[in-house]
């Protein structure tokens, strides 16, 4: 049995030793207690689920009056355009991962979800940003 937290700090397996620290782990899988209460998950989740729905409505919102009026159509628009596009992906790519986590009470995803959560959400802020520098040449 494991004991230990997620915050990053060494945990232990009931036969001594640190996790991982002697090779391969024994039989059977890790089993950390949950973060937070339940309460506190679905708090979370539905925070998490508006702020997702927000999100992706008001920058689609933003997309849409933008392919719409063409007086949008203008250098400082396309700079606002730009950064909606990349919270939009952030806010289906980002959110989605954590909100679902939130509903089932914990990290549900293997170490490619994790990857890809972290890689995806630096990804698409990173892009808004250095494309607005780029625009602003």
């Amino acid at each position: 049995m494991y004991s230990g937290n997620r915050s990053g700090g060494q945990g232990y397996w009931d036969g001594g030793g640190a996790a991982g620290a002697e090779g391969p782990a024994p039989a059977g899988t890790l089993s950390p207690a949950p973060l937070f209460s339940p309460g506190t998950y679905e708090r979370l989740a539905l925070l998490l689920g508006s702020i997702g729905l927000l999100g992706v409505g008001n920058n689609l919102l933003v997309l849409v009056l933008y392919y719409k009026f063409q007086r949008l159509r203008t250098p400082t628009h396309l700079l606002l355009v730009n950064i909606s596009l990349s919270d939009l992906l952030v806010s289906l790519f980002g959110v989605t991962f954590t909100f679902v986590s939130c509903l089932r009470n914990g990290w549900v995803w293997d170490t490619v979800g994790c990857v890809w959560d972290g890689f995806s959400g630096s990804l698409f802020e990173k892009s808004s940003s250095h494309k607005c520098i780029y625009d602003a040449f």
